[in-house]
């Protein structure tokens, strides 16, 4: 299936066949349409860091979580009260907020997958794993009684 560009060369589409097709390559709409080995290449690092990028809101999602969960918590202590206790309507606000965007960045990269293009693929698995490796580091936390700052990563 062939879709018109604003040059002279039309996108390649492979029927969703796995392909490793560099040049004339279009992703999600002809806008994206890749003419170059550079184009195509710039693509390619770009999927990199929307998988990064992924990991990352991943991240902060679950850090916002566990900030909100002591806050309520310490709240809690302090009046000793034992009622349910809710995040505030600007906290889950923003927790919507970071999860529509991981949700959209999710759903864009699941898209790329479907492009069927190895390089693209490879690009999410290679993003992806480095998100991991960078955005999820599995620190054993120790509970302080006082309160103490939590030491960093690089300090402590």
């Amino acid at each position: 299936m062939d879709m018109s560009s604003s040059s002279n060369s039309t996108c390649q589409m492979s029927d969703m066949l796995w392909n490793w097709d560099v040049i004339d390559t279009c992703f999600i709409s002809s806008g994206w349409h890749n003419t170059t080995r550079g184009a195509f290449a710039a693509s390619c690092v770009g999927v990199v860091f929307m998988a990064i990028l992924l990991e990352l809101l991943r991240r902060i999602s679950r850090d916002y979580d566990r900030l909100i969960l002591k806050q309520l918590s310490n709240v809690s202590i302090k009046l000793q009260n034992h009622r349910p206790r809710r995040a505030t309507p600007l906290q889950q606000l923003i927790r919507s907020l970071i999860h529509v965007a991981i949700f959209g960045l999710a759903y864009l990269l699941m898209l790329l997958v479907m492009s069927y293009n190895g390089y693209l693929i490879f690009s999410i698995l290679i993003g992806t794993g480095i998100g991991k490796f960078f955005c999820d580091w599995l620190v054993l936390g120790v509970e302080s009684t006082t309160n103490e700052e939590e030491p960093t990563v690089c300090c402590g």
